[in-house]
């Protein structure tokens, strides 16, 4: 199966960007991510596929004869996706709308890396994500299902539950391997943080909850945007903590792992919540039902793999 034969769908992408564009660097502004950030994905391909994909001669570089093999056959495919996307997208007949409330990062990292399930599960439907950073109080009146963590207001609206609050610590692979668990460092090695600035749990109440040890003088990164801590992390840059509920898919494909056995249960719930004021839709009952299946599904796989890793920490 490819997902065996390569290390992560984001490396095909980042590949087929700087062979595109035969160049690191515009390849990483195209992307979004920094330089370092290409080289070391690349690298992690080059190593996990066995051979060379381009020839570097300075800042020039070159497809060797297996990247430009691999080159024709990504670009092809990510065209046939666009392209099946783009008709997707143009289809009006018997096409209804549901539209969606989440967090950024849940979109990017929960619901997109399942858009193929879904679309195979609703052909005809055509999705509106209306993102927001910060749990609303307030229901949209265009929103027809809005996932967040519920709080008393919300007793005046239908809502079922999604998931538990489950804070875990994360890694990816190469770090772990390199560095060792949260609490069973490497020897002659030192743990870095990944932090969002505005956090609302924080890795002392994370440490605090678990019973766990801060080792001394620690090295931190942080930024403003969480999806920047997800893809830091996934590019080896550290451990962070994260929401099952947004990273299950990058733990159940390996793109991260577990950095520790415990996972913090906070209490609190997230719901999908909608209005009472009107009839729902029956496809949006079928959304909401393939949803909750979707993150059950998750939350069995997380708990099986943390079962499996028990032996690492």
């Amino acid at each position: 199966m490819l997902r065996g034969r390569i290390p992560s769908t984001n490396s095909l992408f980042c590949f087929e960007t700087v062979a595109r564009l035969k160049s690191f660097s515009e390849a990483a502004s195209e992307l979004n991510v920094t330089q370092p950030a290409i080289s070391r994905s690349i690298s992690a391909l080059e190593a996990h596929l066995g051979y060379s994909l381009f020839d570097r001669h300075g800042r020039w570089i070159e497809l060797t004869y297996n990247g430009d093999k691999l080159f024709r056959a990504t670009s092809t495919a990510f065209k046939t996706i666009s392209d099946s996307l783009r008709e997707i997208g143009q289809r009006k007949e018997d096409q209804e709308t549901v539209t969606i409330s989440m967090s950024p990062v849940a979109v990017n990292y929960w619901f997109i890396p399942r858009m193929i399930e879904f679309r195979q599960k609703f052909p005809a439907v055509c999705l509106n994500f209306k993102e927001q950073a910060k749990d609303s109080e307030i229901l949209a009146p265009e929103v027809d299902l809005d996932i967040r963590l519920s709080n008393p207001r919300d007793a005046d609206m239908h809502r079922w539950p999604f998931a538990d609050e489950r804070i875990i610590a994360i890694c990816s692979p190469d770090y772990f391997s390199g560095h060792g668990a949260l609490d069973k460092i490497n020897k002659g090695m030192s743990h870095s943080f990944i932090e969002w600035q505005e956090q609302r749990y924080g890795l002392d109440e994370f440490f605090h909850a678990t019973g766990l040890q801060f080792e001394k003088n620690p090295l931190f990164v942080r930024f403003t945007d969480y999806s920047s801590v997800l893809q830091a992390a996934i590019q080896g840059q550290g451990i962070a903590l994260s929401w099952i509920t947004e990273c299950s898919r990058q733990i159940i494909e390996g793109s991260l792992v577990p950095a520790c056995a415990q996972v913090v249960k906070t209490g609190r719930r997230y719901h999908i919540l909608a209005s009472n004021l009107n009839p729902m839709r029956p496809v949006v009952e079928d959304v909401r039902s393939w949803l909750i299946n979707e993150m059950r599904n998750d939350e069995k796989k997380v708990t099986a793999i943390l079962s499996a890793n028990w032996d690492l920490f």
